[in-house]
């Protein structure tokens, strides 16, 4: 939406020392807003409420929501019944903590409204350092678990569901008429009608019956609809997409830079269909390298405010499961006329560094440019040949190419390095599916040489977009990541020199990199690398200037994957718009300005929802996998301690679970916060993190998704862990 006037009068004048709160109707005759612009003045106002801008209190007057001590946040609730409120504005200070009782009908996720309490308004900040404040929740924004996935169950006086998400706490009643013939055990899909009090749950009618509890599809169905994944296209886009050509057109190609005829490859995971990156590499007259980084030019076919470009926005991203894919875009584009296939011509725009035998870019360009992809190579072939294997189809030429894109790779990651990059080895499981969808293995992927390439390749392009960008005063949209918090630092630093007796420098980037370094390959490597990663701030997308830490960059964008991330397609229209001098229009500026904030939400909001719904999965099927091992001895890694026990994970599988400090019935152990240890009170016997330890699986929890091992030499407790479900509450 194009607003009537600029949001910052609204505020200005809300602000201001005479205003006194009034209605959206008086703020309207103030601004002089006619009957057919009043809608949307007040969407407006509603998005200013989203944003925490503005609060709407009793007789739905507008009001400066410091000067009434309420702030607007996301509600993130813990299982045991309390939660946090997360300020949406950043100058809002630290989470603000909830009681159970002062939940109000709010429910985890929600974006809600809270009162503070006066001793609470601090001026710069809403509480002392080291002290949440508590606050009490007066309204509720937005509303996002309408619909929500549980276990249907049934006791003898009331039927319910469990809901799957652990942090929805209190189970769904529902009544008999409206359980659509479900039974016990069923998986299903619950619509909440009442929502809870302080002392009622919610009560809701089932919608849909899934199926039953651990089937393949019905596990996937269940994360699609737990985290409100988009799924389906809607007629308008399915419409759209039969006009979309399936090859390129000599109208298509215009005046572009025709690379048909050079050497480009690509580099993928073997199952891989959406291509969204090419390589290519040369020596130019001076002896530098001329590395190019062509990405599929999706912004040519999907068109601003198109039913396809609204349900990419609406998505955000492509969201990859074990056995299928939510894709972005539907699969005329993803997989066909966008997607970089070999031996077909393709529109891309093309990143060109000359870069120097050092690794140093001396140049740089982009262009708009046509492609044919000569060879495309899996990571598994691109890393055989870079460690000499000859077994892989591949012409002597690309053979070479490929060689000098590996040592080129290794200066430019050593460059980043030098600049005070840090490199976090933290690996991955890869979940395999036989034809029924059921697990047969599960593997740990390390990121191998080609791995490595594609990525210094593409975190160059990124930065060549961004600082380009940047140079010429176009509208920003950043990929963000601010410097970590002092406190959370030293507590890693304090971390480390309990478990190394090592002390380092927190904020002494290379200091940290020689440390990951130093311990990489030991058992207690994933855990620093994890509990680092945790010490630090997460990136999001922001439409302002804003530092990359991890990667010490000071321009940073997405541009590589446009078929699959909107924020990606979004700085390819920027990038179009100025090549075609569109973007020194002053209007189309204000029109970016205003909406770049928003859209930049909207990515880090859908990006962190589908990490979750992938991460979510990966451990439901790893939890399958294990489900009939049960009683099983591995060799495992102590990765974490607590007082009521320590965390262990699976070498193999990086299973990760909970040794629990009531199994272990040759001690009285007690918490060693100084040394990272449980500590046996008689015998001494200590518990350290990085310790190597057999374990044997005690028990699996679907609900809670979690594991309990005991020592495989402990015999079964005589004083078992207790059942974590009880009937009607959770």
């Amino acid at each position: 939406m194009t607003p009537m006037i600029n949001p910052a009068e609204i505020l200005h004048f809300i602000r201001s020392k005479k205003y006194s709160p009034i209605t959206a109707a008086e703020l309207a005759d103030h601004f002089e807003i006619g009957d057919t612009e009043y809608r949307a003045f007040c969407d407006l106002l509603q998005e200013l409420e989203f944003s925490g801008d503005v609060v709407k209190i009793k007789q739905k007057q507008y009001a400066d929501p410091r000067k009434v001590n309420l702030v607007v946040g996301n509600l993130e609730c813990n299982s045991r019944g309390f939660g946090f409120v997360v300020p949406v504005r950043e100058d809002e200070g630290e989470d603000i903590y909830i009681n159970a009782e002062d939940m109000g009908s709010a429910m985890h996720g929600d974006l809600v409204v809270v009162r503070l309490p006066t001793n609470a308004q601090i001026p710069g900040k809403r509480f002392e350092k080291g002290r949440r404040a508590s606050g009490q929740i007066v309204n509720v924004l937005k509303r996002v678990n309408i619909l929500v996935v549980g276990t249907f169950e049934k006791s003898k006086r009331l039927c319910f569901v469990a809901p799957d998400e652990p942090r929805l706490f209190r189970d769904i009643y529902v009544a008999e008429d409206v359980t659509k013939g479900a039974q016990p055990g069923d998986k299903v899909v619950v619509r909440i009608t009442v929502w809870p009090s302080m002392h009622l749950n919610p009560e809701g009618e089932i919608t849909e019956v899934l199926g039953k509890e651990g089937e393949p599809k019905v596990d996937l169905r269940s994360i699609v609809y737990q985290y409100n994944l988009p799924h389906t296209f809607n007629h308008k886009v399915i419409q759209e997409s039969k006009d979309v050509p399936h090859t390129v057109s000599q109208k298509d190609i215009g005046n572009r830079l025709d690379l048909r005829s050079k050497l480009i490859i690509t580099i993928d995971p073997e199952d891989a269909k959406d291509f969204d990156d090419a390589v290519s590499l040369e020596n130019d007259s001076h002896g530098h390298w001329l590395l190019g980084v062509h990405i599929a030019d999706v912004s040519s076919y999907v068109k601003p405010d198109t039913a396809i470009d609204k349900e990419a926005r609406f998505r955000g991203t492509s969201v990859y499961l074990p056995g299928e894919v939510i894709s972005m875009l539907p699969e005329v584009l993803s997989n066909n006329i966008c997607s970089l296939r070999e031996g077909e011509d393709r529109l891309t725009k093309s990143v060109f560094a000359t870069i120097n035998r050092r690794g140093r870019v001396v140049n740089s360009e982009i262009r708009h440019t046509i492609i044919n992809v000569a060879k495309r190579l899996t990571y598994n072939q691109a890393t055989a040949i870079l460690n000499d294997g000859d077994n892989v189809d591949i012409s002597d030429e690309a053979r070479v190419m490929l060689k000098d894109m590996g040592h080129l790779s290794q200066l430019i990651f050593k460059n980043r390095l030098e600049r005070g990059a840090l490199e976090l080895d933290i690996p991955e499981v890869s979940i395999k599916l036989d034809e029924q969808g059921y697990v047969k293995d599960v593997e740990k992927v390390e990121r191998d040489i080609s791995h490595k390439l594609i990525e210094e390749f593409m975190l160059l392009a990124n930065e060549t977009v961004a600082t380009f960008m940047y140079n010429n005063n176009m509208p920003l949209l950043c990929r963000v990541h601010p410097e970590p918090e002092e406190e959370d630092m030293w507590d890693f630093a304090s971390f480390i020199r309990g478990l190394e007796h090592t002390k380092v420098d927190p904020f002494d980037c290379k200091s940290l990199q020689k440390l990951l370094d130093k311990i990489r390959g030991k058992p207690e490597a994933y855990t620093i690398n994890l509990v680092l990663l945790k010490s630090m701030k997460q990136a999001v997308y922001k439409a302002e200037e804003g530092r990359h830490f991890a990667l010490a960059m000071d321009h940073y964008t997405h541009f590589t994957s446009p078929i699959r991330r909107y924020p990606d397609l979004i700085v390819h229209r920027l990038l179009d718009q100025h090549f075609s001098g569109e973007l020194s229009s002053p209007i189309l500026r204000d029109i970016w300005k205003n909406c770049l904030p928003e859209l930049a939400v909207n990515c880090s909001v859908t990006e962190r929802r589908a990490d979750d719904a992938e991460r979510e999965i990966k451990k439901l099927k790893m939890l399958r996998f294990f489900e009939d091992r049960v009683g099983d001895i591995f060799d495992g890694v102590i990765t974490g301690i607590q007082e009521y026990g320590f965390f262990v994970q699976v070498n193999t599988y990086l299973l990760e679970g909970l040794v629990h400090i009531r199994t272990l019935s040759d001690d009285i152990y007690k918490i060693d916060k100084k040394n990272m240890a449980l500590v046996g009170t008689r015998q001494k016997k200590m518990y350290r993190i990085g310790d190597v330890i057999k374990v044997k699986i005690y028990k699996i929890d679907f609900l809670k998704r979690e594991v309990d091992f005991i020592r495989c030499e402990e015999k079964k407790p005589k004083n078992p862990l207790p059942k974590v479900k009880e009937k009607g509450k959770r």
